[in-house]
């Protein structure tokens, strides 16, 4: 791929440095770091499976597979070298059920003329769809579940009733086909009604249709199967891709995959169940403690929501605070509290708030209350903010879960749930090179995630967030804009960085030969060197380092595939320190 393809797609020049040149450099002859897909991780605390821990030990990924791992694990020559003894490794994490990665297309305003029997796409029923078409490795929620330790996830096509089958997707790559490990694993669905004034447009309609879908199913599956076996004097049998997209559910094979939160939506789904027996995925479950006894019952994989409901606020005038509501709301709350004048609303209120937050207090025991059934789950992200991920994991711990039943619902349990614990969910040799490397206990409030291997991929996010540098030299001789080119085997490419800031600390901007802009990170300047970071959209980052002489900087740029000269010349400064 050349370097005016990936322009074309808008990455940043630093991206471009860390994507194009590592593939170019295996085809020709440059005096530059040579790239590798090697990787060992030295003298790490090892998470190889909840409760079991390596506290030092080498883990070495190599072509996309753990290669080794152990306190005696060989570096092979080839690998790139991270130092880990303040990190902790664990299996990267297994997302449910989600939409990461999905970028649908705009649904386009078209009339239907019977509403009451609609085609099939305005009805929201397309089991025929795949969810390959749609997915994309730069959509935001992907790129930040996997900032979040994400590092594989049960994906489907978003849309109506049945919007399409899913895949089992890695949380990284650079082409659609990168990304998808499997295809075809379940068939997404969910109650909810087509758009519109058309038909189903209510839940029991829903229902109806679905019920409607699989018998016909039925019907035109025992029709094809007896004109196989003889087919003189039968007509053909009616075929359409939307019933046939259902025959690997009826023959068992493909289950179909529910998203449900409300306890109603989830009856519903297991009477369904009962009465078609297809093959069932359950995600969703937010009030699944008010229906313990009949999951119990429920012989099919398990997903908790990882959306938790926020504090309840006032509504009443302008006040938007948060609801004094006590930490115990069921001890005041008052089920037969009347009002019977105008001078007793605020108590009403009041006990309409003990009420929310009892029902809110609820939610969050959810995991808690699930495990203390002997129910097993994974988590599901949808419908959360990744950004929300980990403080929802440790309100969860917070009202009851164990620490090792939330680590196995983000790694082993979904593994085997998805039928991928031959491939994925552990630290061990043999399997797929997904994990997570952190500062500290995933878990704890101050932790970051420093690294994460997605198939062998690493993302490095060692450099988000970090200091903002140390400034001990007279910053007017940096501050300004700078224009400069860096020497590539493609040629030299060129752009701008701007520094601003004071003795305080400094900050600025990189901009790309496409005028693309990012924020320059982990600004230091002594006097003579100056340094940054800049992060690539594809994770990762380019650390740069000049000498700066007079209004003229060299140095390199160093990105995992290597270093690269840099040069560059002040165009302007501030009016402050212009000579």
């Amino acid at each position: 791929m050349t370097a005016s393809t990936f322009r074309r797609y808008g990455l940043g020049l630093l991206s471009l440095v860390l994507l194009v040149l590592p593939s170019r450099l295996a085809a020709q002859d440059y005096e530059v770091p040579i790239v590798t897909d090697t990787y060992a991780l030295q003298n790490a605390r090892v998470v190889q499976a909840p409760g079991q821990v390596l506290e030092s030990a080498t883990v070495v990924v190599r072509d996309g597979v753990i290669d080794a791992v152990g306190p005696d694990a060989e570096v092979p020559y080839d690998a790139r070298t991270i130092e880990a003894d303040s990190l902790v490794v664990y299996a990267g994490f297994i997302d449910g059920l989600s939409h990461a990665g999905v970028e649908m297309p705009e649904d386009e305003d078209t009339d239907v003329e019977d509403p009451g029997t609609p085609p099939p796409d305005a009805a929201g029923i397309q089991p025929d769809r795949a969810v390959r078409p749609f997915l994309s490795p730069d959509e935001s929620a992907l790129q930040s579940l996997r900032k979040a330790g994400f590092t594989l996830g049960h994906v489907a096509p978003e849309g109506q009733m049945l919007p399409g089958a899913s895949a089992h997707v890695f949380y990284g790559g650079e082409t659609a086909n990168d990304m998808v490990l499997e295809a075809g694993p379940t068939l997404f669905a969910q109650l909810q009604t087509a758009d519109g004034y058309v038909y189903p447009a209510t839940g029991m309609a829903v229902i109806a249709q679905m019920r409607q879908l699989y018998r016909e199913a039925e019907r035109r599956q025992q029709l094809e199967a007896a004109y196989e076996r003889d087919p003189t004097g039968r007509p053909q049998p009616p075929q359409d891709p939307q019933h046939s997209a259902l025959f690997p559910v009826l023959d068992g094979e493909q289950p179909l995959a529910f998203y449900a939160d409300e306890a109603l939506s989830l009856h519903r789904i297991l009477a369904l169940r009962q009465e078609l027996d297809f093959p069932l995925v359950l995600a969703g479950l937010g009030e699944g403690h008010e229906l313990v006894g009949a999951l119990q019952a429920v012989d099919a994989p398990l997903f908790l929501t990882l959306d938790l409901p926020e504090e309840p606020t006032r509504t009443s005038g302008s006040d938007t605070t948060v609801a004094d509501t006590t930490s115990a709301p069921s001890r005041y709350y008052s089920p037969d509290l009347q009002t019977p004048s105008y001078e007793t609303v605020a108590e009403e209120e009041k006990n309409l708030e003990l009420r929310h937050a009892m029902e809110r207090q609820d939610y969050l025991e959810t995991a808690a209350t699930l495990h203390d059934a002997g129910l097993e789950f994974g988590f599901t992200t949808r419908e959360a903010d990744p950004g929300d991920v980990r403080s929802n994991l440790r309100t969860m711990i917070d009202q009851g879960l164990p620490e090792q039943t939330a680590l196995a619902a983000l790694t082993t349990r979904p593994a085997a749930q998805l039928g991928l614990d031959d491939r994925l969910g552990t630290v061990e040799a043999g399997k797929i090179a997904n994990l997570v490397v952190t500062d500290g206990s995933y878990f704890a409030e101050d932790t970051k995630v420093t690294h994460v291997f997605v198939d062998g991929r690493l993302y490095d996010y060692s450099a988000d967030g970090s200091d903002e540098g140390e400034v001990s030299g007279d910053v007017s001789a940096v501050l300004g804009t700078w224009s400069y080119t860096l020497d590539t085997p493609q040629g030299e490419l060129s752009g701008e960085v701007t520094i601003e800031g004071d003795p305080s600390g400094l900050d600025g901007t990189f901009v790309g030969p496409q005028g693309d802009e990012q924020s320059l990170q982990s600004v230091s300047f002594d006097g003579t060197t100056l340094s940054f970071t800049v992060a690539s959209p594809q994770g990762g980052s380019v650390s740069v380092s000049v000498t700066v002489e007079g209004d003229t900087f060299e140095g390199s740029a160093s990105t995992s595939g290597g270093s690269f000269p840099i040069a560059g010349e002040r165009t302007s400064a501030p009016d402050a320190i212009r000579k």
